[in-house]
């Protein structure tokens, strides 16, 4: 590898003009060297790890993140962790004459002469979202004061929460990169529904090849949208349903199913999280409805599953795909200012979390999605009750919503970090990608007590 890299530094250095002062092969190879040297335009360009473009694996890195530049003023720029990285959309620029380019082919090409390939290493979402800017939020997040003494605990719960996918498996796989980059911070991803792009004919191939097996699924309106790709009505079971969006994948969730769920095709379920140091007030149940297949079983379990996170501690999350209608917060950039769709109570599972809240169960919030705008507010008929619907995490079906969306930029992704103090009973929510409306209101953070259901801040 190394000779190969050499070879393609000496025909640059040839092509380019650079002295004969060049760093040689047997330069590089003696580690006992200070430093070695790239000359380019008779600049010498220098690195504390013997090699300019060599890793800590010795291995060249051309990734996606920011553009080695190498101008008519010979400045070269390098990423924070001192690799050399070349981007697929962006144009290398060696000399005055703009001989050396990265072509969309990921091929570099100097002079009709190849000198490396360009491997395509991730996504491009951490580009916006590196570490300098994300640990600091993430470590808010899982971390507050605890007491007097100003000691710190890992006592908040945080969930990575997207909804309506709708089959955007580019945008699903940045979703993928992002949590794996900073999954020590994040305990559970959760998608609120829609992941098929629009009907049952659509595929679902998209969620395996993104690599999404461990991610939470609420079941949506399209994803039982049962029609073919003509329009035709087609007869789909219950079991069916199950088989595709939960089957393959429930037994990676570790998650608690009622009894007999993979032979009836049951797709509510709950997951307990438990974490920090004081496990006692950092027990969460995240609940998950199945609000298309609603009967008296599925309301008779949400009641147990209730009373049991009541006798054991544990605050309450429940998600679901639609929303109710909400009393919303006034002057709340996360508040849509577009009309909002018909919502769709659950009488009965309100009904069911107002008693809970009643016998002193600690009841968070509802998460969903459906409409492709952020809304947050309290149910109309029970203001004790919070919840939340998300924007939309697809550039698919975007013209519904009021948030501004662009590919290639920050603007493709949208999702949200929702930070859970039981302690302090506070939610916190984080917006990841897009934050501008069509009104030119930002939307980067909020928080609210949720034992109020009192907004505290949000900007």
């Amino acid at each position: 590898m190394k000779k190969r890299i050499l070879c393609a530094l000496s025909i640059l250095g040839l092509l380019l003009g650079c002295e004969s002062n060049s760093t040689s092969t047997q330069e590089l190879a003696n580690p006992q060297g200070k430093i070695d040297t790239l000359v380019v335009m008779d600049t010498v360009v220098t690195s504390r790890i013997d090699t300019v473009v060599v890793s800590k694996k010795d291995t060249v890195v051309m990734s996606r993140k920011d553009t080695v530049v190498m101008s008519r003023i010979d400045t070269v720029v390098v990423s924070r962790k001192d690799t050399v990285v070349m981007s697929r959309i962006d144009t290398v620029v060696v000399s005055k004459k703009d001989s050396v380019i990265v072509s969309k082919n990921d091929t570099m090409v100097v002079m009709d002469t190849i000198i490396a390939m360009v491997n395509d290493t991730g996504t491009g979402i951490l580009d916006y979202y590196p570490d300098d800017i994300m640990i600091p939020i993430l470590e808010n997040l899982t971390h507050q004061k605890r007491d007097p003494s100003f000691s710190l605990r890992e006592k908040q719960i945080v969930i990575l929460h997207f909804t309506d996918i709708h089959g955007h498996e580019e945008n699903l796989k940045r979703i993928k990169e992002f949590y794996d980059h900073y999954s020590k911070y994040i305990d559970v991803v959760l998608h609120t529904g829609d992941a098929l792009y629009n009907q049952w004919s659509n595929s679902f191939d998209f969620w395996d090849n993104a690599g999404a097996e461990t991610f939470l699924n609420v079941l949506g309106n399209h994803d039982v949208n049962f029609v073919d790709k003509d329009g035709y009505t087609l007869e789909v079971t219950q079991q069916e349903v199950y088989n595709r969006y939960f089957g393959p994948y429930i037994s990676n969730w570790n998650v608690v199913t009622p009894e007999n769920a993979a032979e009836e095709g049951l797709m509510y379920y709950y997951k307990d999280l438990i974490k920090g140091i004081d496990k006692e007030r950092s027990k969460l149940r995240l609940v998950i409805i199945d609000e298309y297949h609603w009967d008296e079983a599925q309301l008779d379990w949400l009641k147990g599953v209730l009373e049991d996170a009541r006798s054991n501690n544990f605050a309450v999350v429940i998600c679901r795909h639609e929303s109710f209608p909400l009393i919303k917060y006034e002057n709340c950039p996360f508040v849509s200012m577009e009309t909002f769709k018909t919502a769709r109570p659950l009488p009965d599972a309100q009904s069911a979390v107002d008693d809970f809240m009643s016998k002193d169960g600690e009841f968070v919030i509802w998460l969903g999605g459906h409409h492709h705008q952020d809304n947050i507010g309290v149910l109309q008929d029970y203001p004790r009750q919070i919840a939340f619907n998300g924007d939309i995490a697809s550039m698919n079906h975007i013209g519904w919503g009021d948030t501004w969306r662009k590919n290639g930029t920050k603007f493709q992704d949208c999702f949200t970090l929702i930070g859970i103090d039981r302690f302090e009973k506070i939610i916190r929510f984080v917006r990841i990608g897009a934050n501008t409306d069509r009104y030119e209101r930002t939307k980067n953070s909020m928080s609210i007590n949720y034992s109020t259901a009192k907004m505290i801040y949000s900007d």
